[in-house]
């Protein structure tokens, strides 16, 4: 698997072009001429048809096919234009350096596309302008994806630097709290009714009286729970904070020395719940986490210098925002150079 980009408008572009493949092209709305720049960046006009595919995606994996709530979606308009400014940037300077799209990947992607469309009626008269306009998009979109790669690349912690990002984030290299666990559980299916949950309760009760009185808990596990731990007695060994469920947790947080819970309702039935055993948390030492600490700061090196690379970008670009046309982009962080073209 690719690993995540940080740069919104890659994954919004690319959406966008995925999801004009979808469906056939939908119009632009009644009052938007297609050709008209909503954002022209250096020179390069993105229309409002490219801005309402973009928009129309974004909205679609955002709020699964949803309308966007009340209030919100002036913010999805401005982070559309925002993306689609960057993207222009990006991909631009990608030229610029000499930077090569993925040609195979490229291919690939219209392959998937085009096979959506094959069996339309009059495919065959549409196909070449409307496949150039694809493969144009897909290749903006991965040339800004691969000089992505390349800043972040460039990063490369010192060791003086590791160190002391260890030293100042002591949480991201602490193990948490955790407890050796013991469980009996009484199963019952999440489609059965209130009178299957009720007569767990009631057993539970029972097993929990038996070891009030000196009953041996692994004992009981091995005959009552429905737990793949109870072969071994119940014994779950050491759990960690946090990866218990909360009720479980809560019982668990008033529990030592092998004392036992009174019976608790979970999503596969009714539990009850031993602590054995507590180590509280601890902070691992530099020697054993050296490569997680590594690994961590190159990240948000990398973050930080990739942030700093497209402000650089923004900060040299002339952007135009036609804010008659989408008021809504008004409020967007270019608004102030924004030219208000007449409709």
């Amino acid at each position: 698997m690719r690993p995540a980009l940080l740069l919104p408008a890659i994954a919004i572009a690319v959406a966008s072009t995925f999801a004009a493949a979808a469906d056939p092209p939908s119009p632009a709305p009644a009052h938007a001429d297609p050709a008209a720049a909503v954002v022209t960046v250096n020179g390069r006009v993105i229309t409002a048809s490219e801005y309402d595919q973009a928009l129309t995606a974004t909205v679609r994996n955002r709020y699964y096919h949803r309308a966007p709530p009340d209030g919100e979606m002036a913010t999805v308009r401005r982070d559309v234009a925002d993306s689609l400014i960057e993207l222009t940037l990006v991909s631009a300077e990608a030229r610029r350096r000499g930077v090569a799209a993925d040609s195979a990947r490229v291919d690939k992607d219209l392959e998937k596309i085009e096979a959506r469309f094959r069996n339309m009626p009059g495919w065959a008269e549409l196909r070449g302008p409307q496949v150039a306009r694809w493969r144009a998009d897909l290749e903006e979109r991965y040339l800004a994806e691969a000089l992505e790669k390349q800043v972040r690349a460039e990063v490369s912690p010192t060791a003086e630097q590791v160190r002391k990002f260890y030293d100042g984030n002591p949480a991201l290299f602490t193990e948490p709290e955790k407890v050796r666990l013991g469980l009996i559980l009484l199963k019952v299916d999440p489609s059965a009714g209130k009178a299957a949950r009720d007569r767990a309760r009631e057993e539970a009760a029972g097993i929990r009286q038996r070891l009030a009185k000196g009953a041996d808990f692994a004992e009981l596990a091995k005959i009552h729970s429905g737990d793949e731990s109870a072969a071994k007695g119940g014994d779950m060994g050491f759990v960690h904070r946090g990866a218990l469920p909360e009720p479980v947790q809560a019982a668990a947080d008033k529990l030592d020395g092998g004392r036992v819970s009174d019976p608790v309702d979970v999503l596969e039935g009714v539990a009850i719940v031993r602590v054995s055993e507590r180590a509280k948390a601890q902070l691992r030492p530099y020697d054993a986490v050296t490569d997680r600490a590594r690994e961590l700061l190159r990240r948000k090196m990398a973050d930080e210098a990739w942030k700093s690379f497209v402000a650089g970008l923004r900060g040299n670009a002339k952007i135009e925002i036609d804010s008659r046309r989408y008021p809504e982009l008004a409020a967007a962080p270019d608004a102030a150079k924004a030219a208000a073209a007449p409709k």
